[in-house]
């Protein structure tokens, strides 16, 4: 007979687990429907078998900012192919609530952004606070407002993850446009091919980019993306992310692009926020390309709770959120002053 193998330690187990937001939202949907409910698996399955009720008690614990209309929330008896609406009668702005904590928080840090180095080239780490992040916002947007930017149209970004890209997409989603990017590691046969398909308005790119310790130089590739471009971008902004000791901008270049802080608007004012139905398109992803084209995904609003609520999770704008706050919030257990760290191509 085999032996019996003991049983293996949890690699982590939580501090104080009564106080993990999972289980305070477990005890709020005990208190509201007289549930005993006392595992994650058990909340699950209700969650599974009331999708509408689930996310509309995620909705009202996350305090989402917005109108939630009136139920019923999703038709149950939908299967997931044939993605159906979510909140139909819902109103929000996704960019408005990543934004929210401006007023309540405004000194918070926001976001920490730290870049690969290389020879000659060190760069601090970069922090900027909420009320920092939303007066950024704000002056990209008049500037979108100004180069004609309306809902629904499309914002290209082409570059690193840098402090600029979240500020390109929250004012992209402030005005209803929506945003698409290609990474700083795709060639310019790439890069065509996914801005062929949705015509961007606007066309921010980053000078550069390090990787494994040596500057990869963006701006000689523009002409000729620029050139293959059927419908070419009214405006093309660039960004130093790199120094120009380390990227020179290239002869001929500089009537074809504008510098960020030329283009950001110099004033002061509140960011507008153009609120809208739950399954407004927020963002385009594409497919890998690798057996053909890379192919268009427009990403609407569905969920995890049934692959979960995988009808909650396409790229609807407030699908990414809600889905978001389950995701970090209550699962998560993400709270203020918490660092998220994401790791991802430069």
């Amino acid at each position: 007979m085999a032996p019996v193998e003991a049983e293996e330690a949890p690699l982590w187990t939580p501090k104080n687990a009564s106080a993990a937001q999972s289980t305070i939202f477990r005890q709020r949907i005990n208190d509201r429907y007289n549930f005993s409910l006392s595992t994650y698996e058990q909340l699950w399955g209700w969650a599974c078998s009331n999708r509408g009720a689930f996310w509309s008690e995620v909705w009202d614990f996350e305090n989402v900012i917005g109108t939630k209309g009136s139920p019923p929330y999703v038709d149950e008896s939908a299967r997931p192919s044939s993605n159906p609406t979510w909140f139909p009668d819902a109103s929000l702005n996704w960019a408005e609530n990543q934004l929210r904590h401006h007023s309540t928080h405004p000194d918070d840090i926001a976001l920490i952004q730290i870049s690969e180095s290389c020879p000659g080239w060190t760069p601090p780490a970069k922090k900027v606070t909420q009320r920092e992040l939303y007066a950024l916002v704000g002056r990209l947007q008049r500037s979108m407002k100004q180069s004609g930017l309306e809902k629904g149209d499309r914002v290209a970004y082409w570059g690193g993850n840098t402090l600029e890209a979240v500020v390109v997409l929250l004012a992209t989603s402030s005005l209803g446009g929506i945003f698409s990017s290609a990474a700083a590691d795709f060639g310019t046969d790439g890069v065509i091919e996914r801005m062929t398909q949705i015509r961007p308005k606007l066309l921010f790119v980053t000078n550069g980019v390090v990787y494994n310790a040596a500057p990869r130089p963006l701006l000689p590739l523009l002409p000729v993306l620029l050139k293959n471009l059927e419908y070419p971008p009214d405006k093309v902004v660039m960004v130093n992310h790199l120094s120009e000791e380390l990227v020179p901008l290239p002869s001929g270049l500089a009537k074809e692009v504008v510098g960020w802080e030329e283009y950001l608007d110099k004033g002061d004012g509140e960011v507008e926020f153009v609120r809208m139905g739950f399954n407004e398109p927020i963002w385009i992803l594409f497919s890998s390309g690798t057996t053909g084209k890379p192919k268009a995904i427009v990403v609407s609003n569905v969920s995890y709770a049934q692959l979960v609520h995988v009808l909650i999770r396409q790229h609807r704008q407030g699908g990414m959120l809600i889905d978001s706050l389950r995701e970090s919030h209550i699962a998560g257990d993400i709270g203020r002053g918490d660092v998220y760290f994401y790791y991802t191509t430069p």
